[in-house]
């Protein structure tokens, strides 16, 4: 029998190809963290490279691996946590401005129940941004040294997500 480490690359084996040795490693321990939150891996649909990483349990998915332009690219919800570094809080600026603010404000999917559940942008001249927390966020490029605050916004997530499966 494989380990857990081994049963992952193996279901994202494409993703880590196009990966350098050092990118592998990062991206491992942020696919072994959400495995041991018991999200899985599932190649989307599409001719990109997709894995998005799914819950049975909360019925959500909290992240997405995925290669853009040839480069690994992070795409995750944290939108559970108000306390975040400022790679994240540009990482949120960036979505927004790259659709030119069309996918802003609440879409009224009736998803949320008492509070909106996403993500807000203020920038210094006081506008202020919504994005819908049922989006994922592509976040910029990631090092080792990110790696432990995303740990924590994952868990932070999954524990929200928890919460509310619970009610």
């Amino acid at each position: 029998m494989k380990n857990k480490q081994g049963a992952i690359r193996m279901g994202l084996e494409e993703f880590y190809q196009c990966l350098s040795a050092e990118d592998q490693n990062m991206y491992s321990e942020i696919a072994n963290f959400a495995t041991q939150l018991g999200y899985k891996t599932k190649k989307a649909k599409t001719q990109a490279i997709n894995y998005v990483f799914n819950s049975n349990k909360t019925k959500k998915h909290i992240m997405k691996f995925s290669i853009e332009k040839g480069k690994p690219i992070l795409k995750m919800k944290f939108y559970a946590s108000t306390d975040y570094s400022y790679l994240f809080h540009e990482s949120v600026r960036v979505v927004i401005e790259e659709h030119n603010y069309k996918y802003t404000g609440c879409y009224n999917c009736g998803k949320c129940k008492d509070n909106l559940e996403g993500y807000e942008y203020t920038y210094s001249d006081g506008r202020k941004y919504f994005r819908c927390g049922g989006e994922l966020i592509s976040i910029q490029r990631i090092t080792l040294n990110d790696i432990p605050e995303i740990v924590n916004l994952l868990n932070t997530q999954h524990q929200y997500y928890l919460s509310k499966a619970a009610d």
